[in-house]
């Protein structure tokens, strides 16, 4: 279990040592404050500051010449969201000028004086769009057409131009573009102003990302420490005389930061277990091999409540193996392992670390799985040096799904009834078991045209009993066993559609090696080795691109769906937070 135990801290003292204590607290970074405010503390404001980092560090990535401002603060901070906010304010306002240069490029380099001295004259000249080709052919008969553009397509509208004296012209076939509002000489002008401008503020920036970036991240990463101590205080209670706050802090941590709150004269800690109705935070560490699976549950927004069994270990492990059978080729695990091997330090700064060490895994076990059953791009081999691979067919991929799925089920009940030790509800959590394998005997049985097992209906009974009996045994035998009754009622279904669902292990796995085979055909029926080609690499790579998706709308579900529902697992935890500088090095890594 990777969940870190959890203690209830309280810490009170003379009011003066407030800012003290908070400093500590901050330096320690092992409390989380208990929120006795709706204030978030400058939440707001500090996502505010990671962003104006992450803005200033990807400015040293532009093409363009540094350029040292005319005056360089110390607050390099303000520096920064000065240029940002003035390059953004120059980017609206050059977008505004592109768009009006957009509308009225049909007009070319006429301008709205020129326009206006014709129309003195007596002369008009019109823009038009339209798509009745025979009425602008009747309109050219009659002279007033002045230029016609070309029709692309049969259902593209006409661009033309007329000219009309003495009055304008009013056509109900057509529709009237607007004239140009500004010169197009002077608009161009100002556009190639305003980007020099937008060039200028943005070298500046680059200036910053590269020579002060250092100075500027340690700013960055005091204002937000500054913040969180101001948090700190929002978060305590004091008067005149006293302060006192509380929180959670994880028992690894308990000595060093008794040592250093009772080191403050003045200042008492003390520590207490968690009370059952209260809702400690959930911190996790993973060893480093099942630490990916940590990737997953952020990206997803999984955390397991403090008081629910966290099964991470477990769920590397039967993700990676049901993700092998999904994806079902050995010849895309080998070149998911290419890939991710030689760009994995490229592919760990955009997607983490954690990330590709889970493809990793994935890739090795797709391709271990290839190698046994002899599949690789849709080609399937029957023997390599005499030697044999697995010939797996319908009943036998049925086995192995249904198979992985009693084992995958009964490994989370069984956690259960562990936890509970020697109890009545320990003996419900086996009923639930037991009918778990009459379900599993039968579906398995009437899939491969078997006759079901006799032992199933017994074993149903047996395991429905205690459910009944058992489930609510403290509400007394007659109220106890209308509750677990209607417990039964409630999630039997649930457990038929549990075992039920790890068919798609096989569907999924036959739909992917299909598709592989399919590809390999067509590309043989063209007779062509350039459209061959192409039509084996479209193919491929969308079939593997389905199996990676596959990976997260199956693998993944019966991992926090399925198998967390025999475990009791709901996903109610929230982050540990605790009051700790901030450190720029997870920001730079991404």
């Amino acid at each position: 279990m990777a969940t870190v135990g959890m203690k209830y801290a309280l810490v009170c003292g003379a009011r003066e040592k407030r800012s003290q204590v908070l400093e500590v607290l901050l330096d320690l970074g092992a409390l989380e404050l208990h929120r006795l405010s709706a204030v978030t503390g400058g939440r707001a404001q500090r996502q505010a500051l990671i962003r104006l980092y992450e803005k200033v560090r990807d400015c040293s990535k532009l093409e363009l010449p540094q350029m040292v401002p005319e005056t360089v603060p110390d607050d390099l901070v303000g520096l920064a969201s000065r240029l940002l906010e003035d390059t953004d304010a120059l980017s609206r306002e050059q977008n505004e000028l592109l768009a009006s240069a957009e509308r009225q490029q049909t007009w070319g380099a006429i301008s709205p004086r020129q326009l206006h001295e014709l129309a003195e004259q007596g002369v008009y000249i019109q823009c038009w769009r339209t798509d009745d080709p025979e009425s602008l052919a009747l309109l050219g008969q009659e002279g007033c057409l002045l230029w016609q553009g070309e029709r692309k397509r049969k259902k593209d509208e006409l661009v033309f131009f007329t000219l009309a004296r003495g009055a304008p012209l009013a056509l109900d076939w057509a529709c009237n573009m607007a004239a140009p509002d500004q010169d197009p000489a002077l608009l161009h002008t100002e556009i190639n102003r305003l980007q020099a401008r937008i060039e200028a503020l943005q070298g500046a920036l680059r200036w910053l990302a590269r020579e002060r970036m250092d100075e500027f991240g340690r700013q960055v990463a005091g204002q937000i420490d500054a913040l969180s101590i101001e948090a700190g205080r929002i978060q305590s209670h004091a008067d005149e005389h006293v302060f006192v706050l509380s929180g959670w802090i994880p028992t690894d941590r308990l000595d060093e930061t008794g040592q250093r709150l009772r080191k403050l004269t003045g200042v008492n800690a003390s520590f207490r277990d968690p009370r059952p109705e209260e809702d400690p935070p959930t911190l996790t560490r993973y060893p480093a091999w099942a630490r990916p699976i940590q990737s997953i549950f952020e990206f997803m927004g999984y955390r397991p409540g403090y008081y629910e069994y966290d099964a991470g270990h477990l769920i590397i492990l039967f993700f990676t193996l049901f993700s092998a059978l999904l994806i079902n080729d050995g010849g895309y695990g080998l070149l998911m392992l290419a890939v991710l091997g030689l760009g994995y330090r490229r592919l760990s700064g955009a997607l983490g670390s954690g990330a590709v060490q889970l493809g990793l895994y994935v890739a090795g076990a797709t391709a271990l799985y290839g190698g046994l059953t002899g599949s690789f791009f849709g080609v399937q081999f029957e023997s390599v040096a005499g030697i044999p691979f697995l010939s797996l067919d319908t009943d036998d991929m049925i086995r192995l799904s249904f198979g992985l799925g009693i084992l995958h089920l009964s490994l989370g009940r069984l956690i259960q009834v562990r936890r509970l030790g020697w109890s009545a509800k320990m003996l419900a959590e086996l009923g639930w078991l037991a009918m778990l394998w009459a379900i599993f005997l039968g579906i398995l049985n009437v899939f491969t045209g078997k006759p079901i097992p006799a032992a199933c209906g017994p074993l149903l009974g047996l395991g429905a009993l205690l459910v009944v009996c058992l489930s609510h045994l403290e509400r007394g035998i007659g109220r106890g066993s209308l509750a677990g009754l209607g417990l039964l009622l409630g999630n039997a279904t649930t457990l038929f559609s549990d075992m039920m669902s790890y068919i798609r292990i096989m569907a999924v796995g036959f739909a992917s090696m299909s598709l592989a085979m399919t590809t390999n055909l067509m590309a043989e029926q063209t007779g062509s080795v350039f459209f061959g080609g192409l039509i084996l690499l479209i193919g491929h790579t969308i079939n593997l691109g389905l199996g990676v998706i596959a990976l997260f709308v199956h693998g993944l579900r019966l991992n926090t769906l399925e198998f967390a529902r025999q475990l009791g697992v709901i996903w109610s935890g929230r982050a540990f937070e605790p009051m700790a500088h901030f450190q720029l090095k997870g920001i730079e890594e991404r």
